[in-house]
């Protein structure tokens, strides 16, 4: 029942991946040009300059002096798994080395509550990584035997179940005002099954493991902050069809088969100051094409229907979804 229950997954996997071959477009294909209604508020000189990558600092992770986090040393391996998550989805990682004045600035203002950066202008963001809870227990577990309804026995011998916790914090804060951004905190855990009692490698091994799930707990809503977002300067269309080009490309970290929301903005009234403010309401999704180029790019709409809706000048942002894997496994 069991395999039979990973198979169906492995599938269901693989025709997931299969939709990504109908993000492949020709814009010999799309030859028409169609009109687009501007935008209420159309962005400025400014706000296209402000559309490079994400780039953050990851501080060195603290393993709040738990001693299965430091036999394992989980913190190294979080902060790594970090920076290697972010790296590999648009945002650039600032060597942590050359922001030393950075971290004690935000030291800083962890303690005070307040503060502010006024170095070089390394970072827009900073993470702080620490690891909150790392536990490991191994269980025996005694032989046990059945038999069927046709009289043969199946016998499963002794074995040790071991498993492994581990909570995370990650928090954000923006620079240079050091304003905490946002807290995510992550659960993890492994589970292993041996004849043995088990070793000290195999609890390290499982800790850090453990530590690197409770980062996929939080991996959409981290990426999320960091996503790259940019406007829609045309549409193309064809027999029904229509594809959107929008202000990034590669090199603010857009890469063929990203998700991303259409956004536009709409002007409200505080009712009793009377400042004007701005909503962001969600239009339509898409997917990104593979005509993708250094600072442009060309995006699939998911609903030709809510698509009409878009306008020249609405928003874009790439979007992470929390994989339904991780759900159905979460401890």
């Amino acid at each position: 029942m069991r395999e039979r229950f990973f198979y169906a997954l492995a599938l269901s996997g693989l025709l997931v991946l299969g939709g990504c071959a109908s993000s492949e477009v020709s814009l010999s294909d799309f030859s028409n040009d169609a009109p687009l209604q501007s935008a209420d508020r159309l962005p400025s000189e400014a706000d296209l300059n402000r559309q490079g990558r994400a780039k953050v600092v990851v501080f060195e992770a603290e393993d709040s002096n738990l001693d299965r986090a430091r036999r394992a040393q989980a913190a190294t391996t979080l902060t790594r798994a970090v920076e290697e998550m972010l790296g590999a989805n648009g945002a650039e990682v600032i060597d942590r080395s050359i922001a030393t004045k950075l971290g004690q600035e935000l030291q800083l203002a962890e303690v005070k509550g307040v503060g502010g950066y006024d170095g070089p202008s390394l970072a827009n963001f900073a993470v702080k990584p620490s690891i909150t809870l790392a536990e490991y227990a191994s269980e025996y577990v005694a032989a046990s035997s059945y038999t069927d309804k046709k009289g043969k026995t199946y016998t499963t011998p002794a074995s040790y179940s071991h498993k492994a916790n581990v909570n995370i914090s990650l928090r954000v804060y923006e620079i240079p005002s050091l304003r905490p951004l946002k807290t995510l905190n992550g659960r993890g855990s492994n589970s292993q099954s041996t004849s043995d009692r088990g070793s000290q490698d195999l609890s390290v091994s499982m800790v850090r493991a453990a530590s690197q799930n409770a980062l996929k707990d939080v991996q959409a809503d981290l990426l999320n902050l960091f996503a790259p977002k940019g406007y829609v300067l045309g549409k193309r269309e064809k027999k029904g069809k229509s594809i959107f080009r929008i202000s990034i490309g590669s090199e603010q970290g857009i890469i063929p088969g990203n998700k991303v929301v259409f956004f536009s903005e709409r002007e409200r009234v505080h009712p009793i100051t009377k400042k004007v403010g701005y909503d962001k309401i969600p239009l339509a999704e898409g997917t990104v094409s593979n005509l993708v180029t250094g600072g442009e790019a060309w995006v699939i709409p998911e609903d030709e229907e809510k698509s009409r809706r878009i306008r020249l000048g609405d928003q874009i942002e790439v979007i992470h979804k929390k994989s339904t894997w991780m759900n159905l496994f979460r401890p």
